[in-house]
């Protein structure tokens, strides 16, 4: 994104942002994704992985890395049983709908080394939010492509946007592999 977006008219960051991530109106994120305070501060942080494999997982397969999801967890995160955010019931329905949305997107037969596969390269659904919330948590591992096993780490960078009181919190998200390239990439907030 460019240095000078915070300088745009809102309607243009907007659009532009729009073109770059389909999912710009789909929905709010949970508090826990609340953008950065200031317009154009970046932020940097890692997030510990697991580097083992879920026993039974579905692999989200994405640009440059495959993230590995407890399938039992997201199960129970479609049937609601799992409170995603306790005492914030509006919060908990949009992780089961997504959950519920991954989970009806998983190929039926295709596995990927045992898997059960999803192929969301290029995809702009809204069930790359729950991907978001369990790489947030600490409960995906993540495999660049290439390599052998998951990685113990997820890099992520943070950028708030949200310059003038029209766009409130807006910021863009992006998870990656420590000196590797990043796999995801999200608008995380609009008012």
């Amino acid at each position: 994104m460019e240095a000078d977006t915070c300088a745009m008219p809102c309607f243009t960051r907007i659009t532009r942002l729009a073109r770059r991530t389909p999912l710009a109106c789909l929905a709010l994120l949970a508090p826990s994704f609340a953008a950065p305070a200031e317009c154009g501060q970046v932020t940097n942080r890692q997030i510990p992985a697991p580097t083992q494999r879920p026993a039974s997982c579905i692999a989200v397969q994405l640009q440059h890395a495959t993230v590995l999801l407890d399938k039992a967890l997201a199960e129970a995160h479609a049937r609601g049983l799992i409170a995603s955010h306790p005492g914030d019931d509006h919060n908990s329905m949009w992780t089961t709908r997504r959950a519920r949305s991954l989970l009806e997107s998983v190929t039926p037969r295709a596995t990927l080394n045992s898997c059960a596969s999803v192929d969301g390269r290029g995809r702009a659904d809204e069930w790359l939010f729950y991907i978001a919330f369990q790489l947030d948590r600490g409960h995906a591992a993540v495999q660049a492509s290439g390599a052998d096993a998951p990685t113990g780490v997820i890099a992520v960078r943070e950028r708030s946007m949200g310059c003038s009181p029209s766009l409130g919190g807006t910021s863009t998200r992006a998870y990656g592999i420590p000196g590797g390239r990043w796999f995801l990439s999200l608008l995380t907030g609009i008012s």
